[in-house]
């Protein structure tokens, strides 16, 4: 099927929205990326300003739970359940760009910062990738206990979903 429109979003889910997401930029992503999130307005922490240089997944993972900062990288091994069990991911977000390519890596973090930018909390337990061109995968559990992947994009008119 296509893509559909996404209808406006609830109220709650709006103002779960609300205020600025908190950010772990793991060392690979750069400092400089974490600088120009900060110059947007983000409360954002780089791994390597807070000891965590040359530092295995796992103590990234580790301190990014204990802050409540969600993890923006390029290493999709933070996709792995095995090293970020749902109960202990703040969230993470896989950006494009980790083969070096500056235009793939703007491109995602212009989808990242408007989606992913905002309200950390809803993100908790979300394992969410951003392709290069802005379509974005978000893995997380529903409701009802079940986990779902979920395929979405943004639209010069809103945001669309891919629909099964």
């Amino acid at each position: 099927m296509p893509w559909q429109e996404l209808p406006e979003a609830p109220k709650s889910v709006l103002d779960a929205l609300k205020g600025k997401a908190r950010i772990l930029v793991d060392e690979n992503v750069g400092a400089d990326v974490a600088q120009f999130l900060r110059d947007q307005g983000c409360n954002v922490e780089f791994a390597g300003d807070v000891g965590l240089a040359g530092k295995d997944d796992a103590e990234i993972a580790a301190y990014a739970w204990r802050e409540k900062r969600m993890i923006w990288t390029h290493d999709s091994d933070f996709l792995d359940d095995t090293l970020l069990p749902e109960h202990r991911n703040p969230g993470v977000v896989v950006l494009p760009g980790a083969n070096g390519d500056l235009q793939s890596t703007v491109g995602g973090l212009r989808t990242a910062l408007t989606v992913f930018g905002h309200g950390s909390q809803i993100w908790s337990k979300t394992k969410s990738t951003v392709s290069p061109d802005g379509e974005m995968t978000i893995r997380r559990r529903n409701a009802s206990g079940q986990v779902t992947t979920e395929r979405y994009r943004l639209t010069k008119d809103g945001a669309e979903q891919w629909e099964e």
